[in-house]
């Protein structure tokens, strides 16, 4: 039987930071509902990504330089929205309180060490299906 349990929050996890001295600067709970974890994952494999990706290379093959800039300016500012819609996913209604108590230098390290656990945990978490995918073929496959 399968069983799946719905919870109300995916994440649970407790953010600190700390100053030179290991004095506690910033003490966050991070609590992720899992359609924020939804969210999160669509905002970190953006499909139009890809596919502006695609575009990219194809403009830069033609030489049609006006068109890739034009392009560019549209992907970073893409890429700025959806990073400030995962900044207030991840610290609700806290950002500029951390901002504050940290510093914006501080406040970016941890945003990054946030995304790379976001995009292990996802990534993870594909390769673990895939690899009990292939465990049960060579199961069946040795019958």
């Amino acid at each position: 039987m399968l069983t799946l349990t719905r919870k109300k929050y995916e994440f649970e996890e407790p953010i600190q930071i700390k100053d030179e001295n290991g004095e506690l600067i910033v003490d966050y709970v991070m609590k992720i509902t899992p359609e924020e974890k939804l969210e999160i994952r669509d905002i970190i494999f953006d499909e139009q990504d890809v596919k502006n990706g695609r575009l990219m290379s194809k403009l830069q093959k033609e030489k049609n330089i006006e068109a890739l800039e034009e392009l560019e300016t549209k992907v970073l500012a893409a890429a700025q929205e959806r990073q400030e819609k995962f900044e207030k996913i991840i610290f609700k209604d806290e950002r500029d309180s951390i901002i504050e108590k940290a510093g914006k230098s501080a406040y970016i390290d941890l945003v990054d060490m946030i995304f790379d656990f976001f995009v292990k945990t996802f990534v993870d978490k594909k390769t673990s299906q895939i690899n009990t995918l292939s465990t049960h073929l060579r199961k069946i496959s040795n019958s």
